[in-house]
């Protein structure tokens, strides 16, 4: 019995520092990677859902707004090719539910982040 309770003991330790060690995910804001169709309707299109696993927001806001600009200058050129490497980060387009809209998750070592892209259709 005694090897037991050793035994949970050593346990009940060291589930403090898994957790400890545990990526944490956040959610971070992008309304101001938004914009409106037409001036004066609401800002829909742009990042949406904007999230990073093992990292700070304002490197998520950075990432995206740099991924954001290239995609449109690619769009303004005539072509629909999705950044694939932005400031360190590889992106990948993952599946969504939701019609005009790229979902991505972008990795970077231990690092990801995700966001949803809306296109407008006109």
């Amino acid at each position: 019995m005694i090897w037991v309770a050793a035994l949970l003991a050593t346990v009940a330790a060291l589930l403090p520092a898994a957790a400890a060690n545990a990526a944490t995910t956040r959610t971070c804001r992008s309304s101001d990677l938004r914009y409106a169709f037409m001036p004066g309707r609401p800002k829909f299109f742009g990042v949406h859902r904007l999230r990073i696993t093992s990292g700070r927001c304002a490197t998520a806001h950075r990432v995206a707004k740099t991924w954001k600009n290239r995609f449109e200058a690619n769009l303004k050129r005539g072509s629909e090719k999705l950044p694939r490497h932005v400031r360190g980060f590889r992106f990948k387009q993952v599946p969504v539910n939701a019609a005009q809209t790229f979902g991505l998750r972008g990795t970077r070592g231990r690092t990801v982040m995700r966001f949803n892209y809306v296109v407008p259709n006109g």
